[in-house]
């Protein structure tokens, strides 16, 4: 059995992309148990997540986790604690580029795979009034950065990409179904 160990409905939409024949369990991973600072947080939390689950599912399972974060230089931005957060988030991420990080993990039975995929993106210039009216009219305080690439076409903060879209929607599909294809898993 593949189990997908994320609450996010993101991550299950993706997951889909890859099978449809999998169980979501929510980890209980400690996540202050890690350093915020860390530019490899994302590969930490999801081995952290993966091992959790390990302890309550079968010796064959296969399970899969997967963090997201948001750097700049050698910034990292998490989830933002309120709308302020958000908002400054957004005016500093303005008109420039940034990177997106996601950190996964795959065990099956003896072998673990953690991997991070990295994801250049370029946020258009953002005036104060446009960054306000998206963080009132969409959820961002669910997502590393303050923002979901999904609301681009409405909102018009993104100029481009350099990599995977699914890497930065927050969970990188190509990469993780290679992982899964090698460990003949599907």
């Amino acid at each position: 059995m593949i189990y997908l160990a994320s609450s996010s409905p993101r991550r299950l939409e993706l997951m889909n992309k890859i099978t449809s024949d999998f169980k979501i369990i929510k980890p209980t991973f400690d996540e202050s148990l890690i350093s915020k600072d860390s530019m490899h947080l994302a590969l930490e939390e999801s081995k952290g997540k993966a091992k959790s689950v390990q302890k309550l599912v079968e010796s064959d399972s296969c399970i899969i986790a997967c963090d997201t974060i948001v750097t700049y230089l050698d910034k990292v931005f998490l989830k933002p604690i309120d709308l302020k957060d958000a908002f400054n988030t957004l005016k500093f991420l303005s008109d420039k580029t940034h990177t997106v990080i996601s950190g996964y993990t795959i065990i099956y039975k003896d072998k673990i795979i953690s991997k991070e995929i990295k994801t250049d993106v370029t946020f258009n210039k953002l005036s104060d009034e446009e960054i306000l009216n998206y963080i009132n009219t969409s959820y961002v305080l669910d997502k590393a950065g303050s923002y979901a690439i999904q609301d681009n076409k409405k909102y018009c903060l993104i100029k481009s990409i350099t990599g995977s879209l699914d890497n930065v929607i927050g969970f990188p599909v190509d990469e993780i179904k290679q992982d899964l294809i090698e460990l003949k898993v599907i």
